[in-house]
């Protein structure tokens, strides 16, 4: 099969400070990638028939050729999702409208402390100004939600703001990386029981495979090599993953050949079989590897999500 995904990161300088995440506080590389580098890429993961570029970081919105690389995107007909803090979300609100298919918003706790105590900034009235902003240009927008085991019991509240806004609720658990903790069995089960309720989505295929205790390296889950291309800002294709890099491989312009290599094909054999892959349940490749498990629950749940998740997207926003 085809890679599906690109993650694209095309910086890692961040504006935030978000207790779930490391990126942040790590010294980001100087180097990003040109818009003749995206362009050249975008080209090749065309020709791999990947369908979705996720433009992440970091925060996008500091990537000064954001918009630009999102038109090259939209131009070659692939499907684009785009994640922030919001910080910087009013100043390109105009320009992003009708490039990004999936816009999500960082959101923490309807509590504007707990919000930014988490965030690590003071950026909860951005995302309620930029929720505003958005409805009044009539742009859709998801709010994502990374459930801990610290704010799992208050995931209803925001599932209350969420269908008072009108606005689409993603619940996304937490995943153990960087010493952190990923969300327990008890919790993924507690968020479960809001799949169904109006103006949320969530994956259940994600949450039976946190309740199993994530990927099993003996019969493995995740694809991340098979089916998400990872790109770093400084142009390189990181394998098998962005969190559990081993190998670097420079793009020259030549991406198609470099993905098609010998030395890729060997490491895919040991896609969800390295031994940091055990109980691993990082969304950003399961997503990916759920409808490539047959003979399993993954499919039909990665499904019956997904048709939930379409059937939430048309409900009224505006």
């Amino acid at each position: 099969m085809s890679p599906v995904l690109c993650n694209y990161y095309v910086t890692l300088r961040c504006n935030s400070k978000c207790c779930f995440c490391d990126i942040w506080q790590k010294k980001p590389s100087k180097k990003e990638p040109s818009i003749e580098e995206i362009k050249d890429n975008l080209q090749d993961l065309k020709k791999l028939g990947v369908k979705v570029i996720d433009f992440t970081g970091g925060e996008p919105l500091l990537y000064p050729h954001l918009i630009e690389a999102l038109k090259e995107a939209k131009k070659l007909g692939f499907y684009t999702t785009v994640t922030t803090n919001t910080l910087l979300y009013p100043v390109f609100a105009e320009r992003l409208k009708g490039l990004v298919d999936i816009l999500q918003f960082s959101v923490q706790s309807i509590n504007e402390k707990e919000h930014d105590r988490i965030c690590g900034v003071k950026s909860f009235k951005s995302v309620m100004k930029s929720i505003i902003l958005a409805k009044k240009i009539r742009q859709k927008i998801v709010l994502i939600h990374t459930v801990t085991n610290d704010n799992a019991d208050k995931v209803g509240e925001l599932v209350e703001f969420a269908q008072k806004t009108k606005c689409l609720l993603f619940l996304n658990p937490c995943f153990e990386f960087f010493g952190n903790d990923g969300i327990i069995k008890e919790n993924a089960s507690k968020i479960s029981k809001f799949f169904g309720k109006p103006y949320v989505t969530l994956d259940l295929a994600h949450l039976e495979l946190i309740k199993r205790g994530g990927n099993d390296t003996k019969k493995p889950l995740c694809k991340a090599i098979s089916s998400t291309i990872v790109i770093s800002p400084d142009n390189y294709l990181l394998l098998p993953c962005y969190h559990h890099t081993t190998k670097r491989l420079k793009i020259e312009s030549n991406l198609f050949e470099v993905y098609n290599s010998e030395e890729v094909r060997k490491i895919k054999k040991s896609d969800g079989k390295m031994p940091f892959c055990k109980n691993c349940s990082i969304y950003c490749y399961m997503r990916s590897s759920f409808y490539r498990k047959p003979l399993s629950k993954y499919p039909y749940l990665y499904l019956l999500s997904c048709v939930n998740y379409l059937g939430e997207r048309r409900r009224k926003q505006f």
